[in-house]
């Protein structure tokens, strides 16, 4: 836990006084809109902002459960500290108790900026019951603008405009699922386990427009939000979800040919090659606990299958250890992206859509594609846009049989 001393705003003499005077005069004032509505989503900041130590650089009102505790200029520094469920701020030598708080900012622009990173909306610090949880609460459009140039290059004088406002509707539909399914503490999180958010700081003006061109509206399948999933680049053939994510066949998620010359062939992922040492791919096994020591050596390694996609479905690894015992290992799915991963190690394998060769002691990959497959192409979107497509007519392609509409209708 971070414990840096908390900056002083005033000399310690009768200033310390009046600082105490100013919170009394105001603990009366309650705390405004208490009930959230649901066209406020909450995101978990975990890895965005450290929840031990928040730096104020904006002027905000701290607030409790209810009342108004002080307003905070800027540069000081809130030490959290959860105990039993419950939390202690630690502000200008002074302890505050409770089980929930929540910044409020006091500028006019209605922005707060904490640790270096500027967000739109609310943060709320509360415990989980073994640890803090800093969340932004923020209306849900601002979440949208705040995800899509992260999730998608904005490109230049428009060129991506309509792909955009094709993924605006996806980030939209995706965080309306997440809110639909009443998490305790927080409906979605600010990186890859969800959408990748990056507050305000993330925020361009095409983007921002494309949002607003598309506010309240979502992808829907017979009245009802759709399940939506996105990725970066198809290879030429999008995955059906239940290969990926869903138990049963979902009509509008099914796997797609995307153009007779693949429309996202203008991704920069959309061929690759990773070589692997034989001695690498029995390091991965292991890491992945699916061989208990490093005494082992890789006699074989095939595909065994592939879906209609030609994705791979399943592999199959034939080991040889020390004392000459043979062992079969077979890897399945994602699994595949997980336990290769990239040479490098720095991150899960770009797709499952490869082939495999052998040469000396190199294992290689030649692939296509970057992500799980499932739904709209992102580089395949922006393809379309450049050749003049309208995002409904894209959202249409890559989930046949749906329709935009209205979150409120």
């Amino acid at each position: 836990m971070l414990s840096c001393a908390p900056a002083k705003r005033f000399p310690e003499s009768k200033e310390k006084d009046e600082k105490i005077d100013k919170v009394e005069k105001i603990e009366k004032e309650e705390m405004p809109n208490p009930d959230f509505s649901f066209a406020e989503i909450r995101v978990s900041m975990q890895g965005i902002i450290p929840s031990e130590s928040l730096i104020i650089e904006s002027r905000v009102f701290l607030y409790d459960d209810k009342n108004k505790l002080f307003l905070d200029e800027v540069g000081n520094t809130i030490n959290c500290y959860e105990n039993d469920g419950k939390i202690t701020l630690e502000f200008n030598e002074q302890n505050f108790d409770g089980q929930k708080f929540v910044l409020v900012s006091a500028e006019r622009e209605e922005i707060i900026k904490i640790n270096g990173k500027k967000f739109r909306g609310k943060i709320q610090i509360s415990s989980s019951g073994n640890s803090l949880e800093i969340v932004n609460i923020i209306n849900l459009e601002d979440y949208v603008k705040g995800v899509l140039a992260k999730e998608m290059p904005v490109g230049k004088n428009g060129e991506n405009f309509e792909a955009l406002k094709a993924l605006a509707v996806c980030v939209r539909t995706y965080a309306v699922q997440k809110m639909k399914a009443g998490k305790l503490y927080f409906d979605i999180y600010a990186d890859t386990r969800d959408q990748v958010y990056g507050g305000l700081d993330a925020e361009k003006p095409i983007s921002n427009t494309a949002v607003d061109e598309t506010k309240n509206i979502i992808l829907k399948h017979h009245n009802n939000p759709a399940l939506v999933y996105y990725h970066s680049t198809c290879g030429g053939q999008t995955e059906a979800s239940q290969n990926v994510f869903t138990k049963v066949n979902i009509p509008y998620l099914i796997s797609i040919k995307d153009g007779l010359d693949p429309y996202c062939k203008i991704s920069p992922r959309f061929e690759w090659t990773e070589t692997y040492s034989k001695e690498l791919i029995i390091s991965r096994l292991k890491s992945y606990s699916l061989l208990d020591n490093q005494n082992y050596s890789l006699d074989d390694i095939s595909i065994i299958n592939r879906f209609s996609s030609g994705r791979v479905n399943e592999m199959e690894f034939t080991v040889v250890s020390d004392g000459g015992e043979k062992k079969t290992i077979i890897i399945k799915g994602n699994e595949i992206r997980s336990i290769i991963r990239t040479a490098d190690n720095k991150m899960i394998l770009w797709s499952t859509l490869f082939d495999l060769s052998s040469k000396s002691n190199s294992v290689i990959l030649n692939g296509k594609g970057f992500g799980h497959g499932v739904g709209l192409c992102q580089w395949g979107a922006i393809a379309l846009s450049r050749k003049g497509w309208n995002y409904e007519d894209i959202l249409n392609h890559y989930y046949p049989g749906t329709e935009t509409g209205n979150l409120n209708d």
